[in-house]
């Protein structure tokens, strides 16, 4: 996939959530890829900024999306803060049959806290810490069961 065909399905994704908010208002290029957030509008009455993550394949060249793990990036391919680190209030996931909205920053703590218990280990598993060759990401794999368990966690049907 090109970074236009990238880009191109990502707002058609992050359109389909906006859906789900009052007032949304979109985010200019320096709020989303400084910041890390696409949206802001309000939901259940309070104004947030979300940052959407379509679906994601577990490796570049499989053939399908899957709704087993997130990629969540701590350091972007520039090598600057990742989403996890930005400004959004909320992440919004794309799931199968739903969207799965987590607040950013307990994320950024429970990821944080799993990193630090596999003693930030290398590679391409379940909370260790992968670096695509010639990249200067840094993304970890989190199982959604696990972000399921958190405490801002809540569940919006497409």
């Amino acid at each position: 996939m090109s970074w236009k065909e990238f880009r191109e399905r990502a707002k058609i994704i992050e359109e389909q959530f906006a859906k789900n908010l009052i007032e949304p208002e979109w985010a200019n290029d320096y709020q989303n890829m400084k910041e890390h957030w696409d949206v802001k509008g309000f939901f259940k009455n309070k104004l947030f900024k979300f940052d959407v993550k379509g679906m994601k394949k577990k490796n570049r060249y499989d053939n399908n999306f899957q709704d087993d793990v997130a990629w969540v990036e701590g350091t972007n391919v520039r090598g600057n803060p990742g989403w996890i680190k930005g400004k959004a209030d909320y992440i919004a996931f794309e799931r199968e049959k739903y969207w799965l909205i987590v607040s950013r920053e307990e994320l950024f703590n429970f990821v944080n806290k799993k990193l630090k218990e596999n003693n930030y280990s290398l590679g391409k598993s379940v909370y260790h810490i992968y670096q695509r060759e010639g990249r200067l990401d840094k993304i970890t794999m989190v199982p959604f069961l696990d972000i399921e368990q958190l405490h801002s966690v809540e569940r919006i049907n497409k």
